[in-house]
């Protein structure tokens, strides 16, 4: 498998108008950044895992009961995962060959009871690998966090490579296109929703639906693979101080008010649900007094209730 120089690497990078949110996929460069608190794992070796040895982790990747990871419609078929893994691990990780049926599609999916994406927030980051063993996608589109038909979560949608174009909607490109050796993007739910505009996580103990879906488009026998594919909190990024707020918030003795909200949610100090509303108004003079959490769309405040 190639190998190129850390400088080449850098050149590829800075002459990519897509390459902003690239990065070098090993554990070591994500804990560079700081303490890592919360880990969401989707695909990540038990080695790699071991080095978040701070991190609370939480499982999002298949377990074959609740948990699993389709292969939509017959479209895309098992590769080959033969080449060591982000890190030089040798514990697997998904490769996908693209079938002849047009289009071809596989998901990640949480099912019932779901997972716990509590931790959740602006600041939280989306971190995957990515290589191919043959002729890649010149796109590949990344859908992140769809549970609009469960858990009501409006998905983020990217791109690796070119800009996917997929019914008319247009994703993002925020890489390069995939090559013989890994590469990895890493990118805020803040970022994200600058991408996106319209995405909207939420933050629940029992998120369901797609956590990660992905397209390679329908070009027969290219192929694809993903590793190191997991979400991350770092120290300090609790998403109350630096998350987007650019909603205006109203709050008096009994009310949370915020202008243009489609729907409102309080929370407790634990990440635990205490109301909720769908509209712009939220009752709190039944809420026993104390410091919460108010979520409106990603714009999150701190509401000391007396």
């Amino acid at each position: 498998m190639k190998k190129i120089t850390l400088l080449a690497s850098m050149a590829m990078v800075a002459a990519a108008a897509s390459a902003q949110y690239a990065c070098d996929p090993s554990a070591a460069t994500v804990l560079a950044k700081g303490k890592v608190t919360e880990l969401g794992v989707i695909g990540l070796s038990e080695a790699s895992q071991a080095e978040f040895k701070d991190a609370t982790v939480y499982q999002y990747g298949p377990d074959n009961d609740t948990r699993n990871l389709w292969f939509w419609d017959n479209t895309l078929s098992a590769g080959d995962s033969s080449y060591p893994g982000v890190d030089d691990q040798v514990d697997g990780y998904v490769s996908a060959v693209v079938g002849s049926a047009g289009w071809s599609g596989a998901g990640y999916n949480e099912g019932a009871p779901g997972v716990n994406t509590s931790w959740w927030n602006a600041n939280t980051r989306f971190h995957l690998a990515y290589m191919t063993s043959g002729t890649a996608p010149a796109s590949i589109a990344i859908i992140i966090a769809d549970g609009e038909s469960d858990c009501g979560s409006v998905p983020a949608k990217i791109a690796l490579g070119d800009a996917y174009v997929d019914n008319g909607a247009t994703y993002p490109a925020v890489a390069p296109k995939a090559s013989d050796d890994w590469q990895g993007i890493d990118i805020s739910f803040a970022d994200l929703k600058k991408l996106w505009p319209s995405f909207d996580f939420k933050a629940i103990d029992n998120w369901t639906g797609n956590i990660m879906s992905f397209l390679g488009g329908g070009v027969s026998g290219q192929t694809f693979a993903f590793d190191a594919i997991y979400f991350y909190q770092l120290e300090g990024g609790d998403g109350i101080a630096d998350a987007v707020n650019d909603a205006e918030w109203v709050i008096t003795d009994n009310t949370i008010n915020v202008a243009g909200a489609q729907g409102i949610e309080l929370f407790d100090l634990s990440g635990k649900l205490v109301k909720s509303t769908a509209g712009t108004t939220l009752g709190i003079s039944n809420v026993a007094g104390g410091l919460y959490i108010a979520k409106a769309g990603n714009a999150v405040r701190k509401v000391a209730v007396k």
